[in-house]
């Protein structure tokens, strides 16, 4: 272990929001809109191919979300931990051709086993975009706007919920062969697009820096300052910055220093799931008990949708405003409300109110949480610990949702929001009593 002065996290650390920092996002923002498509997708795709193919919505949802979700379990901890090893930009160029190659292969298959074993291949392709995309952006952007990045790149990301719904409903009108199909097809020719954009991405230089590849992470940096001096904009004097220069290891994500946060969000991980994908994948499912049609159920689900698109906006004004693990209880608490009631009414457009109402709050609890995840562990092993703890969302996600739909939603809406009324106070304890505060503060100092 080697002490050195490290001017690169300073130099990042003092640059203005830039034309560069946006290029950066949109780059990122690009494969997070892709897999954003098959993750709020799943469920109305699910929902439709049980009505073309399969007899039941539980042997769908297998088929379709459980394989996509331990897919991404497995992408989780194997990119999370390739990030560390290799960088950031190399594992962004590999997870999106498994995602696209997957999803469009299972488009023209027919057979339970060969899609499902589609999905779990498409799955581990999105394992690895998430965790990613939290560290990689969390490490480009100055600390005060830290948060605003990652909410921006969620804020753009998640207007594919609403794109999916429209391309899912209109490809079932009338419900046909390709009625499931053609949303594979399109999301996986996207992936593929934007697959050949990102080859654009500039690796992390704090990541570069800790590998000791110090004259590579210095060219980076001074392509983003001279980028930012182009425009105009004056650069602050850097700070001086002591970093220790470590190997990464995966068993120091146990040590003393690190075991309580990773606990902490293992924990987190595995029953936030159970709040936001109980609502997410099952929303379609909802609004069929409550005896809507399937023809309304597609349309009101664009319409729920969007209050993706309206609560992520809203949380980028927020964001670095209020404390991160504050915004994570408050809003797990709020849905948690909204979702009691949105199970409880009977009216047609007040229930389709009351899910844009928790889409919107969800989004929020999303935006913070993926911040918080990345954010709490040092660089050495920031994507190995995000990746770990995320795998488990994507576990139990497997889990919980086929629990949900298999146990609960035959017993009503009520005992489905009471379950994850169980998951809400877990989650809120477990920030709450263990959880440090972030919002704001350099990376460098949080991970002291």
């Amino acid at each position: 272990m080697e002490k050195s002065k490290i001017s690169v996290v300073s130099r990042m650390e003092r640059l203005p929001l830039s034309k560069i920092h946006y290029k950066f996002l949109l780059l990122v923002m690009g494969g997070e809109w892709v897999e954003t498509l098959m993750l709020l997708g799943n469920g109305v795709i699910a929902t439709v191919l049980s009505a073309v193919l399969f007899s039941s919505l539980s042997t769908a949802v297998t088929a379709i979300t459980t394989a996509f979700f331990l897919g991404e379990t497995v992408g989780s901890i194997l990119f999370g931990r390739l990030s560390d090893l290799k960088g950031r930009r190399t594992v962004f160029l590999v997870n999106l051709l498994l995602f696209g190659g997957g999803t469009i292969i299972a488009g023209f298959m027919s057979n339970f086993y060969a899609i499902s074993a589609l999905m779990f291949i498409a799955g581990i392709g999105v394992g690895g975009e998430f965790p990613l995309v939290d560290t990689y952006t969390s490490e480009m952007m100055p600390g005060k706007y830290r948060g605003r990045g990652v909410a921006l790149v969620y804020t753009l990301a998640v207007t594919s919920a609403p794109v999916i719904a429209i391309v899912t409903y209109f490809s079932s009108h009338p419900l046909n062969y390709y009625s499931w199909r053609i949303p594979l097809w399109f999301m996986g020719v996207a992936a593929l697009i934007v697959w050949a954009l990102r080859t654009r991405l500039d690796e992390s230089p704090r990541w570069l820096e800790n590998k000791g590849r110090h004259e590579e992470a210095n060219k980076i940096v001074e392509k983003w300052e001279n980028a930012v001096l182009k425009e105009g904009k004056v650069l602050p004097e850097p700070e001086k910055v002591e970093v220790v220069e470590q190997h990464s290891k995966i068993s120091e994500l146990f040590s003393k220093d690190l075991r309580t946060r990773t606990i902490m969000m293992l924990i987190f991980q595995f029953f936030q799931s159970g709040i936001f994908y109980g609502f997410v994948v099952l929303a379609p499912s909802f609004l069929l008990a409550k005896g809507i049609s399937l023809v309304n159920t597609l349309l009101f689900t664009i319409i729920i949708d969007t209050g993706f698109i309206a609560g992520s906006v809203f949380n980028y004004f927020i964001i670095d405003r209020v404390d991160r693990k504050y915004g994570i209880i408050g809003s797990a608490v709020f849905a948690g409300i909204l979702g009691t009631l949105f199970a409880l009414v009977s009216n047609v457009y007040l229930t389709v109110l009351l899910g844009f109402l928790v889409a919107f709050t969800l989004w929020n609890f999303s935006n913070f949480f993926h911040t918080y995840q990345a954010e709490i562990f040092p660089t050495r092993v920031r994507s190995t610990g995000a990746g770990l703890v995320y795998s488990v969302s994507r576990f139990s996600t497997s889990i919980l949702v086929l629990m949900i739909t298999a146990f609960f939603l035959p017993r009503g809406l009520l005992a489905t929001f009471g379950i994850i009324w169980v998951f809400i106070a877990i989650v809120s304890l477990d920030i709450g009593l263990l959880g440090p505060r972030t919002t704001g503060k350099k990376l460098e100092e949080i991970s002291r």
